[in-house]
């Protein structure tokens, strides 16, 4: 049956749409506060009748009656990959539901090991709202104006869970004829002609693809493609890559912050601030399990604060190392911020002294590929650590541009310095072009002994 079909369920989503959007803006902190901590209730109790939830607070000695405040959530055991690995399928959700009602989405497996987990129709409805509510922050109106959204189509991704399977699989087509869903794994050559075609308001993507349309944009394609702003989603942002894609399309640049596992977490208003979700989700920064000083990078452990499916509450599997901001913006919108997203800790670089190269930094170096050799002949990469003092960096290139002359030793040359800069003339890099690299391994591995390593800086 097709939930959108149900009066109930279509009331319950009227009064979503209503009230939930803005909700950071229409309550004051102190309401806040209280909608948390009946938030918080709720779920917690919802995840007592999940097995896996119930066995792990039970083993903890701890009940829902425990929980009454947001912060009682500290109370809760943390839940790992490993705990909805081993509970999965029938013990991530209650036992009296049926799994073939929800949605099985899982995350992307950049690490080469994929997680699958369940949410229900009223996730998919939050996830589009969520949306529309960072595009009202940026004057976008979501049923008027005309959206390119690029996403990762693969099946069993949140995108195509809640896009393919959810939103066009229950919807009429005509529900949503402003807007313009591509997937992130085509060729950027075919989809900026698409793009172009539709002439776009608000172009959302992943900050690689959109690198990538930036420079076909400035050798003279998608003429028509002019949009009023644009979001990236989906992975680290460095400065200058930003800064490429706001001069040639000349608009404003905002990023989305988000998971598999909870979806939307938080998002840029006008101003540049990072807003958490704080009435979805609830964050914790954490170094050596305390929680750590406003613009301090520190573990995120998640929970969020809705749904249906499978919950997810103290969830350490995120792997983010994220930095909070404790102060109060004028921008009208109440709840936490974020300073600054590092990346994953189980994708970076480990060396001497305690410092650790983070994604955001690799991407770094990587990016001034587009900005400054201006060509996407870079196909795909990969980094092999094999101790504080060596590295093995192997690339693919589009075979097209090398024929039409492209000098492909520029590239090692930017790459090579680039992780001098950030690591030292010290370190061993050696970069080799090969033909294939395999689709479903992590792109970053380090077989640096991680056991007894201290942590002192992030580069």
């Amino acid at each position: 049956m097709n939930p959108f079909s149900s009066p109930v369920f279509l009331s319950k989503i009227l009064t979503k749409y209503l009230f939930d959007i803005d909700r950071l803006k229409t309550l004051n902190e102190k309401e806040l506060s209280d909608f948390r901590d009946k938030a918080v209730r709720n779920i917690v109790r919802y995840a007592y009748t999940v097995p896996l939830y119930h066995d792990k607070y039970k083993k903890a000695g701890v009940h829902p009656s425990n929980i009454n405040k947001i912060k009682d959530i500290e109370k809760l055991p943390v839940i790992t990959k490993e705990d909805i690995k081993k509970y999965y399928p029938y013990g991530i959700i209650p036992s009296k539901t049926k799994k073939e009602k929800l949605l099985e989405i899982s995350t992307s497996g950049t690490t080469g090991k994929k997680l699958a987990i369940y949410q229900d129709m009223y996730d998919v409805v939050q996830w589009f709202f969520n949306h529309i509510r960072a595009l009202r922050e940026h004057e976008i109106n979501w049923r008027k104006d005309r959206l390119t959204i690029i996403a990762d189509l693969t099946p069993h991704t949140i995108e195509s869970g809640f896009i393919t399977r959810g939103l066009l699989g229950n919807l009429s087509s005509s529900f949503f004829k402003n807007m313009q869903w591509l997937n992130t794994n085509d060729k950027p050559q075919e989809m900026i002609k698409e793009i172009n075609s539709f002439k776009p308001d608000f172009l959302g993507g992943y900050p690689g693809m959109l690198g990538h349309l930036a420079l076909l944009k400035e050798q003279g394609y998608g003429e028509k493609i002019n949009p009023k702003v644009i979001a990236s989603t989906g992975g680290v942002l460095d400065k200058n890559l930003r800064k490429l894609i706001e001069e040639v399309f000349d608009a404003p640049v905002f990023e989305l912050y988000g998971t598999t596992e909870t979806g939307t977490i938080a998002f840029q208003c006008k101003e540049g601030h990072y807003h958490i979700m704080s009435d979805l989700v609830h964050l914790e920064f954490l170094k050596d399990g305390k929680p750590v000083d406003s613009k301090d990078p520190g573990k995120l452990i998640i929970t969020k604060l809705y749904g249906n499916g499978t919950p997810i509450i103290r969830y350490n599997a995120i792997n983010d190392i994220v930095a909070p901001l404790n102060e109060k913006p004028d921008c009208g919108m109440i709840g936490d911020l974020i300073e600054r997203v590092y990346g994953r800790d189980d994708l970076a670089l480990y060396f001497s002294n305690g410092r650790i190269l983070l994604p955001s930094s690799i991407s770094e170096v990587y990016s001034k590929v587009l900005y400054e050799l201006k060509t996407t002949i870079l196909k795909d990469t990969k980094i092999v650590q094999n101790n504080m003092n060596n590295i093995d960096i192997e690339l693919i290139f589009d075979e097209k541009q090398k024929e039409a002359g492209f000098e492909v030793e520029k590239v090692f040359s930017i790459i090579k310095k680039g992780f001098e800069e950030k690591v030292g003339s010290d370190v061993k890099i050696r970069i080799k072009e090969v033909d294939k690299i395999h689709r479903k391994m992590s792109r970053i591995v380090s077989k640096v002994n991680k056991k007894n390593f201290e942590i002192k800086q992030y580069i």
